[in-house]
Formats: C-alpha cells, sequence, structure tokens
C-alpha cells in the first residue's frame, strides 16, 4: 500500500511542476533576482581639505568650547568636541569603493536592499565635481540614500528607476538645506583655490 502511495505522489508532484500545466501567469512573472544595472563607486563624494579648513573648525570648536565652559555645561563641551572630531575623520579619511545594484525587488546599496516602497523619489545633482544619484525615503532613518554616479550614465540610470519612481527635477530644499547654505556662505571654512 505503501508503495502505491509513493508512486501516486511522485506522479502528482510531476503534474504540478510540468510546464505545460504551470499558469501563464507564472511563466510571465520577471526574475526578481535579476540585476538591471550595476555599478561600482566611492560611498561618498569626497574633497580633499586643506589645512585652512582644519584651522578653521580647530578655531570654531576652541571658540565654542570657552563659550561653554564659563556657562558650566561640561557635557555641551563633550558633544562639541565629538562633533569636531567627527568633521574631521569624515573630511581626512578617503571613501571605500562600494557595489551599487537596481534590481525588480529595490536598490541595493552597499549591500542593504532598500525595497521600491521604502523609497519616494529620485533626482541627480553635483557635489564636488561628483554625478550623485538621491533617493528620497519614506523611512525616518535615513530620509536619504546618496550615490554617487561615478561613470554611470544619468540617462540609463534615470530610464530604470524612472520606471518604478518619481524623477524630481529640482530636488526640494528643507530649511536645513538652506541654513547650512547660508552658513557656508557667510562663514567659509576654507578658502576658494
Amino acid at each position: 500500500m505503501d508503495f502505491v502511495l509513493v508512486i501516486f505522489y511522485n506522479n502528482l508532484r510531476k503534474n504540478i511542476m510540468s510546464e505545460d500545466t504551470a499558469p501563464s501567469a507564472l511563466k510571465d512573472r520577471p526574475d526578481l533576482n535579476e540585476i538591471l544595472l550595476s555599478w561600482k563607486s566611492p560611498s561618498h563624494p569626497f574633497k580633499k581639505r586643506n589645512r585652512t579648513f582644519y584651522q578653521t573648525v580647530a578655531a570654531l570648536t576652541l571658540l565654542l568650547v570657552v563659550i561653554v565652559f564659563f556657562l558650566h555645561e561640561f557635557m555641551l563641551i563633550g558633544v562639541i568636541l565629538a562633533i569636531s572630531f567627527l568633521v574631521y575623520v569624515i573630511s581626512s579619511v578617503p571613501p571605500v569603493e562600494v557595489e551599487h545594484k537596481i534590481t525588480p525587488l529595490g536598490f541595493e546599496n552597499a549591500g542593504r536592499l532598500f525595497h521600491w516602497i521604502e523609497l519616494y523619489s529620485f533626482w541627480i545633482e553635483e557635489r564636488w565635481g561628483y554625478k550623485v544619484l538621491v533617493f528620497s525615503t519614506r523611512l525616518a532613518f535615513p530620509a536619504q540614500v546618496r550615490v554617487v554616479l561615478n561613470e554611470m550614465s544619468q540617462e540609463k540610470v534615470k530610464e530604470i528607476v524612472g520606471r518604478y519612481l518619481l524623477f524630481l527635477e529640482k530636488p526640494p530644499k528643507s530649511w536645513a538645506d538652506d541654513f547650512s547654505d547660508w552658513f557656508n556662505k557667510k562663514i567659509p571654512l576654507e578658502t576658494a583655490n
């Protein structure tokens, strides 16, 4: 009796798995593991800073630490020193090269997959001579994903990503962007070369 059940089960499985009996909807499904576009680039735009930049950051840090010291806010001194150290590290250590992939499931950035439903729109901007692809996300963190395009064609990226997301010609600016632009104009941290 067991032998008959095994034969019946094997025949049933062969019939289910055969391509002739599979519905046409399953045959036409896109391959979710297909890589539509892939490239390698630096993890972020990088600009080699000169000595004036580091001297200006050190002077501002010292000024803020002295002011906060007289206010007896010692925890705030620690925060100021930590932020200054972070600025130093980010501006002195060159970026690593990472791989980016665009698939039917979403955008993979350095091994992390952002599903299309998590992303809202995209645009391309220039920063320090690099073309940067920027994704606006629906997530609280990160609010944006930035990717250096390097040698990748902008038109090809627009065409493929445009199937899934809204392309913005002019990116939205927040109050933080406006403040950052104003601060850089009023207090330049380095001289123009």
